[in-house]
């Protein structure tokens, strides 16, 4: 489970962790850590929608090569 630090901790697994600091932990050791108040889920950004653009991609005839022209 990912996690988002609150307050300096230690862990036998991950070792010295600081506030700020994303982990990704083992779920037991995530849910304790965020029981006692020393962390939070960490939530992923949601990204944002692609602007859908249409573009004309028409190409000249004259412009396309092919083998048939040499």
């Amino acid at each position: 489970m990912k996690v988002k630090i609150t307050e300096k901790c230690y862990t036998g697994t991950q070792g010295n962790m600081f506030a700020g600091e994303e982990h990704d932990l083992d779920d037991k050791i995530a849910e304790k850590l965020i029981a006692r108040g020393y962390a939070e889920a960490a939530v992923a950004p949601k990204r944002a929608k692609k602007k859908f653009s249409l573009s004309n991609r028409a190409v000249d005839e004259a412009e396309v090569a092919t083998p048939e022209d040499d």
